[in-house]
């Protein structure tokens, strides 16, 4: 009988630090999306670009250094989210993703100054 409490326990508690780390990695997620979302405040929410590069990589940050994310083709139809110096924050409906892409590779909509 003891051991069956003790078992209880342990699960209890291993039940418990999982909750508080899947607590937490939401917690950090959300915060970093609330940071990206008021960056380039000076863009219309929702506004449509046009992808112009034969193949472009969709980025976690507006830079090279970030990881790649996706890859979108010439011709497809973004929605622009925010925007910082030359690259865009958009959601790409395909892969219900949002990521950055490098303003120059795309057409229709004009980079924040």
């Amino acid at each position: 009988m003891r051991r069956m409490r003790d078992s209880g326990k342990m699960c209890f508690f291993i039940s418990l630090m999982l909750l508080s780390l899947m607590l937490l990695s939401c917690s950090k997620t959300d915060v970093s999306l609330r940071d990206q979302e008021t960056v380039g405040s000076s863009i219309p929410e929702w506004q449509q670009l046009i992808v112009s590069g034969s193949i472009v990589n969709l980025r976690a940050g507006p830079g090279t250094e970030y990881a790649a994310l996706g890859q979108v083709e010439n011709g497809d139809t973004l929605q622009i989210t925010g925007g910082l110096d030359d690259w865009f924050r958009v959601y790409v409906p395909d892969l219900s993703l949002f990521a950055w892409i490098y303003g120059p590779l795309t057409s229709g909509a004009e980079l924040p100054h």
